[in-house]
């Protein structure tokens, strides 16, 4: 192969490597089975998702620790199909200082709601994503969501922390959804990039004002779409700012058509 040919080649392979920009993807959460009856060694599971090479690791959380259960611990995350995820937290069951029936078969408890304690899940990504948009599979009363993302240095983790300390201590309350029901609805954000994203029925600690006006919101998640990033992830940006999407064919075929016709002149000077 002579060493033009080589080259053509090679720049062939750029434009095509180029075209291949990682794309937005899907996961949906809507896989998996629950276990029977919940015991002590139940809490804390995790369930995984993924899509375009990218994985995506749930978890659930809720306010069921310290004497006035404000302190964050994790919970059991439940499935029911098509519905989606939903969160039975530790304090389930009937009797003073319980969250009343929050166990698997009762009612609208299996939902991640805040209605006594204040459920979430956690999404954990191999790779930092920019979360564009959510779907809720299921919801009864109200349905509105509180969005947080990492942008700090340091861990992630927000067991034993209170919901109202994670903002300012590398949490960012990147959006407040207003009833989105089931419909899949835009987090109204596209420069957070993170690995790690909490989403929770609505949340007052967060900052925000209950666009519910005070109405108890019980949800299923059951999917979200986002873009990754190809750079390096800082602060929550994305940099150089390469966010997954597809360069231009028209740009592509101009700097191949370039890199070619320089090419051809210092043959031409040879």
């Amino acid at each position: 192969m002579t060493a033009l040919n080589k080259t053509l080649l090679a720049v062939a392979s750029l434009i095509i490597c180029a075209q291949a920009g990682a794309a937005t993807a899907t996961w949906s959460m809507t896989t998996g089975s629950n276990v029977g009856t919940i015991g002590t060694t139940d809490w804390g599971n995790t369930r995984q998702f993924t899509n375009n090479g990218v994985t995506v690791t749930a978890s659930a959380w809720s306010n069921t620790g310290g004497s006035s259960n404000t302190l964050i611990r994790n919970a059991y995350l439940s499935v029911y199909g098509n519905s989606g995820l939903g969160v039975i937290n530790r304090d389930g069951g009937t009797g003073a200082g319980k969250d009343a029936n929050d166990v698997i078969g009762n009612g609208t408890e299996h939902a991640m709601d805040n209605d006594e304690r204040y459920d979430s899940i956690m999404l954990t990504f191999s790779e930092a994503v920019n979360l564009t948009s959510v779907r809720n599979g299921w919801y009864s009363n109200d349905s509105d969501l509180s969005i947080l993302a990492f942008v700090g240095s340091g861990s992630a983790s927000i067991n034993g922390s209170t919901y109202a300390s994670l903002v300012g201590n590398g949490w960012s309350n990147v959006a407040t959804l207003s009833n989105p029901g089931t419909t899949e609805t835009s987090t109204g954000n596209s420069t957070t990039y993170s690995k790690y994203w909490l989403v929770g029925a609505f949340n007052t600690a967060f900052g925000d004002s209950d666009p519910g006006n005070g109405a108890l919101d019980y949800v299923k998640f059951a999917g979200i779409v986002g873009k990754t990033c190809t750079g390096t992830v800082a602060g929550g940006s994305c940099n150089p700012g390469n966010t997954g999407s597809v360069p231009e064919p028209g740009s592509l075929a101009l700097a191949g058509l370039g890199l070619l016709g320089v090419i051809g002149l210092r043959r031409r000077r040879k």
